[in-house]
């Protein structure tokens, strides 16, 4: 039997059980990767995310023709061509046995459908796992065998099933005879430079390392404080799939015995956010209505959220008189990467403070974001606008300031990122106009929007909804 793998965003050979159970045979499988620009541009994939994702397949390519495993690439354009792409590709290859890593948004599931439709007609047996996950949806499910709705409950489910049903042996693919590795066709794509991202299976195992060895210890303490590096970075490399999960759990084992329990607190924090990872993929699964835009909780589909697009382009510009805000907002244009505290700052102040549709935040994220992930991305949007399962209650409304204050003290993240602000004494920082305007410094933007009438202005808002 002629066996081939489908690479997405799994551009990996550990921990891949697509490709593990796509070696198991006399003579090495074929891979194939599609390249669907114009669906990625309808899922606002941002620039810099192609460039790494394609920097990352020329990683794969080579890594794979050491295992004698030849990559092919097809320009399907679409997700609705790659049917008709795979069907052409199984054909030319004599493939009888397609093997690929489940996705769980809409249209990636649709797509799957419609591939193994089109494959299993023409003789093709398709074969779909899960090892973009530690655990499948379905898995992880209350006394009533429904999914949970809150991460807390899912969380201590989620651990328990670790504990008694996953193996986190490594898998490693058998190797063939090698073949000569031949460069990635060229295939012109809308990119910008992600060359300060090292690519690459190597890269991402490096940074894990580099992570656990030294700074996990430190993460729950400091994770939280965008002028200091405490996280793992590995964000990007999880989006396509350079890393698994699994290998970042068994990464943790070393720290427990009784595994994924008995961690310390650095670890199970971290851990912790592995499983937030998860649950937003498995309510993907199990609602895809959050594929089409609409909120968790159904009522607050009908707020009645301002269009005023001056201030939408000042948040997008970072200019909106908020320090904090801002220094988040050029780290994210300048970079492709924004520090997760950052990220709920000024999405709250998007939605709350500006009284803006979280869409259009969710929408911009994913056109910047190196690591955009579409569950993670839409869940986290959703947590802060307090539509989304789990969410932050919507009387709590961030104080850009106070916020400021607690997470970047000396203000050595805000003048990083905001130049103008240079010369501000730390005093000063977090709220610097009347110090500049003592100073005749005027480079730096009024803040566009005074916080506490704002707030009174979205609790209002969402009142109405909430309580008619």
């Amino acid at each position: 039997m002629k066996k081939a793998i489908w690479f997405r965003s799994d551009l990996r050979t550990l921990d891949n059980e697509a490709l593990y159970l796509a070696c198991q045979s006399e003579s090495a499988p074929e891979a194939i990767f599609l390249v669907c620009e114009d669906t990625w541009q309808r899922h606002h994939w941002a620039p810099v995310k192609q460039d790494f994702l394609w920097r990352t397949l020329e990683v794969l390519n080579e890594n794979l023709s050491a295992l004698g495993i030849k990559l092919h690439i097809k320009n399907a354009g679409r997700f609705s061509n790659a049917g008709g792409a795979l069907r052409e590709f199984c054909k030319e290859h004599s493939i009888d046995k397609l093997y690929f890593n489940a996705e769980y948004a809409l249209d990636e599931k649709n797509r799957d459908r419609a591939v193994t439709a089109v494959l299993e007609n023409d003789g093709v047996e398709v074969s779909q796992h899960h090892g973009n996950l530690l655990i499948k949806p379905g898995m992880v499910k209350n006394q009533q065998g429904e999914y949970y709705k809150k991460f807390t409950p899912f969380n201590k489910r989620w651990r328990a099933v670790l504990a008694k049903e996953v193996d986190v042996t490594p898998l490693k693919p058998n190797s063939f005879p090698n073949v000569n590795t031949e460069p990635l066709p060229n295939i012109s794509l809308k990119t910008e430079d992600s060359s300060h991202y090292p690519a690459g299976e190597d890269a991402a195992l490096s940074k894990l390392g580099q992570f656990v060895g030294h700074s996990v210890e430190t993460y729950k303490s400091g994770r939280d404080r965008p002028d200091q590096r405490h996280t793992s970075e590995l964000s990007a490399y999880l989006a396509v799939g350079a890393i698994s999960p699994v290998t970042a759990a068994r990464a943790l084992q070393q720290f427990s015995p009784e595994f994924p329990y008995g961690l310390p607190e650095g670890a199970d924090t971290w851990l912790t956010e592995l499983a937030w990872r998860e649950f937003y993929q498995h309510l993907m699964d199990f609602e895809p209505r959050l594929s089409k835009g609409e909120s968790f909780q159904r009522e607050t589909d009908c707020i009645q959220w301002r269009d005023d697009e001056e201030e939408f382009k000042a948040w997008c510009e970072g200019k909106t008189g908020y320090p904090i805000v801002d220094a988040g907002m050029r780290q994210l244009k300048e970079t492709g990467w924004m520090h997760n505290r950052l990220r709920m700052i000024t999405a709250n102040f998007l939605v709350k403070d500006l009284l803006i549709d979280w869409r259009k935040g969710e929408a911009f994220f994913m056109q910047h974001l190196i690591d955009g992930s579409f569950p993670a991305n839409n869940g986290g949007w959703q947590w802060s606008a307090s539509v989304g399962t789990d969410a932050v209650p919507y009387f709590r409304v961030f104080n850009p300031v106070k916020q400021s204050e607690k997470f970047d003290p000396q203000g050595t993240y805000i003048r990083n990122w905001v130049k103008e602000l240079e010369s501000v004494p730390d005093k000063h920082i977090h709220w610097p106009h009347e110090w500049l305007s003592k100073n005749q410094q005027n480079e730096y933007c009024p803040p566009i929007v005074e916080h506490k009438a704002a707030r009174e202005r979205f609790l209002a808002t969402f009142k109405q909804v909430k309580h008619g």
